[in-house]
């Protein structure tokens, strides 16, 4: 495939010759020079006519841009045609990376590359001084983006990469406009008008000077003629089309990667949630013998086989490996996402900071019975798909991300079975067969399915070598703790389930969780005032927001409150009693418990008149 590099002068020999020189040097794509000179009188047409590589068109005045650029198109030979401003340096693998992302999708028409110096989007901040720091700065600025795009509305002729099919089918540039600009942006409704979409490349850098060519024009107003110019344009369209394009948003393009394994019950429902929120669904089936992929097919045409190998990260790293889409947005099948989630991803979408690396989401497990969240994680859910960021594990695999991070209360929601958790054990059981010791957190994760598949005596021994380890992350570490107590507690041994609590202190400040483990231990006990200390102390904690760890929301917020309620009604404090369950109330205004010991408590308290055998405050698990 060879690319015409059409480029117009006049005068400015030494720019013209810097120009070419960087082409020439840059430039490994198959590609041909054109050069149309629009009357230069400095030396450049007897330079050009020593070129042998540069075909060559001899104006005797400046025609313009639009006339220029169209006479170059005429003698083009490539499939793809280069617009390129003589006051331009480029830089290392330009046109290649222009060219990968023009021919990335046949919805594509035209691309541009970043710079220094130009009107729009495609201007970036830069830290060279002089041409002789240009190198090095386009190098690891395109490093950092490498495969990085963004759509607009608006491309800037000074570099502007356009498919010959669209031109044409669009038209060349509108001669018209002569000089002073506008001929461009002409071009650039023309292309979207016909349904294509502009790019620029962000790991394209051209470097420009800007304004030589009008500059060198003695006999030209640069700012008459750009009114002129726009004039013409707004007489022709009836607005004026940089504004308007410029000012144009595009939403920003997801991708949605899913593996699946024989999950037709569930994959239904969790595409349906998802399907007005993407732009495409890539879909990785590992082996489905159900009707899986036929469920899926009526979604998207996107669906891939993947060998099963017990190995989650490589799964998912394929199916990232397949999406074309700006963002990356992970589910699994037994996932949906809410209205009120989708609303808010929607609005997302509309208004996002395209510097953004990771999304962080809610990941919800459970919800009480009026639809709220009762325990939820965190996870990076919406990824930037240049960043090229890998799964990392077997099982309970994670993303490893880097850069900018955005936290947000959209929610994910699971709605799993015990075939996960069946699958997980025995992945992980025919990988200690084959003898492979694990980390930190196989071990962690290892012993969760242990508990999840009540082998509570062989989970206390793995959550007890994590625990013994240096390594590992601090919410495992906490984690494992809770869990640990949970199996001491399914063994009927309280004081280890007690010590496991306490050991949790050893990694943060008391969480509201183990406060209420606490309170309960000793309200069980009989030992009321000690849990009250406990149950208050939950309630004076203040919520984490930016941890990643489980958070059971009912122990920071209305399960302290209500067993406070339990706790002052055996004191005979009652007044104590109401306020802390009309404190529960205001979290849960409608849980029976709650509304029990509201007319229990205002009986007692004289708040309403006397109602025999309402008996007394109900007191709840601490598992809630």
């Amino acid at each position: 495939m060879k690319t015409s590099i059409i480029i117009l002068s006049h005068n400015q020999l030494g720019i013209t010759e810097q120009c070419l020189e960087s082409i020439r040097k840059n430039t490994k794509e198959s590609y041909e020079l054109i050069v149309v000179d629009n009357g230069s009188t400095d030396g450049t047409v007897e330079y050009l006519k020593t070129q042998a590589d540069v075909k060559t068109v001899f104006n005797p005045t400046n025609l313009g841009f639009a006339k220029g650029c169209n006479q170059g198109v005429e003698i083009a030979r490539g499939e793809s045609i280069l617009f390129l401003n003589n006051d331009t340096v480029v830089t290392e693998n330009w046109l290649g990376n222009m060219l990968r992302l023009l021919y990335s999708s046949p919805k594509i028409g035209m691309v541009g590359p970043v710079s220094n110096n130009v009107s729009g989007h495609q201007q970036i901040p830069v830290t060279y001084q002089d041409l002789s720091g240009l190198e090095e700065f386009a190098r690891l600025h395109c490093q950092n983006n490498a495969g990085c795009w963004r759509r607009v509305f608006r491309l800037v002729g000074f570099c502007l990469l356009v498919k010959r099919e669209v031109l044409d089918e669009v038209g060349v540039f509108d001669e018209q406009f002569g000089l002073g600009n506008f001929e461009d942006d002409d071009l650039c409704l023309r292309v979207i008008k016909r349904d294509y979409h502009l790019r620029i490349a962000l790991d394209s850098f051209v470097h420009h000077i800007g304004q030589v060519t009008f500059n060198s024009a003695k006999d030209a107003n640069f700012q008459q003629l750009m009114a002129a110019n726009k004039q013409k344009a707004i007489e022709k369209w009836g607005f004026d089309i940089p504004a308007y394009l410029y000012n144009l948003k595009a939403e920003v393009s997801i991708s949605l990667c899913m593996i699946v394994k024989n999950e037709e019950e569930v994959i239904a429902r969790c595409l349906e949630t998802v399907k007005d929120l993407v732009d495409e669904m890539t879909i990785v089936d590992t082996g489905s013998t159900d009707a899986t992929k036929e469920i899926v097919s009526r979604y998207t045409s996107l669906i891939f086989n993947f060998p099963w190998i017990d190995d989650f990260a490589a799964a998912r790293n394929y199916a990232f490996s397949l999406a074309t889409m700006e963002y990356i947005l992970w589910l699994d099948a037994d996932d949906i996402i809410l209205a009120e989630d989708q609303e808010k991803l929607l609005k997302l979408k509309k208004a996002f900071d395209l510097s953004v690396d990771a999304v962080n989401m809610h990941y919800v497990l459970a919800y009480d019975q009026y639809g709220n969240a009762t325990f939820s994680l965190r996870r990076n859910r919406l990824v930037r798909n240049c960043r090229r960021f890998q799964w990392i594990g077997a099982v309970h695999e994670y993303i490893e991300v880097s850069g900018v991070v955005l936290n947000t209360d959209i929610a994910i929601s699971h709605k799993g079975d015990q075939r996960e958790s069946d699958r997980n054990l025995r992945i992980y059981e025919n990988r200690l067969a084959k003898g492979e010791k694990f980390g930190p957190r196989d071990m962690y994760y290892y012993a969760n399915e242990l508990r999840e598949h009540q082998e509570y005596s062989k989970a206390v021994e793995y959550y007890q070598q994590f625990l013994a380890l240096e390594e590992g992350w601090v919410e495992d570490k906490i984690s494992a703790c809770s869990k640990l107590a949970d199996c001491y507690n399914m063994l009927a041994n309280p004081t280890e389930e007690r010590i496991s609590i306490l050991r949790s202190f050893n990694y943060d400040s008391p969480r509201a969780e183990f406060c209420c483990r606490l309170g309960y231990q000793d309200l069980q006990a009989g030992k009321v005032k000690q849990a009250v200390f406990w149950y208050k102390l939950a309630t004076e904690l203040e919520s984490p927001t930016e941890t990643w760890g489980p958070i059971n929301h009912a122990y920071w917020t209305w399960l302290p409150h209500l067993q406070l309620c339990v706790c002052y009604d055996r004191l005979g404090q009652y007044e104590l009693a109401h306020k802390h369950n009309e404190l529960a109330r205001t979290f849960v205004p409608e849980d029976p418990r709650v509304l029990h010991n509201k007319k229990y408590l205002e009986n007692i308290l004289g708040l309403t008149p006397l109602l025999p055998g309402i008996g007394k405050p109900l007191q709840i698990a601490y598992s809630a």
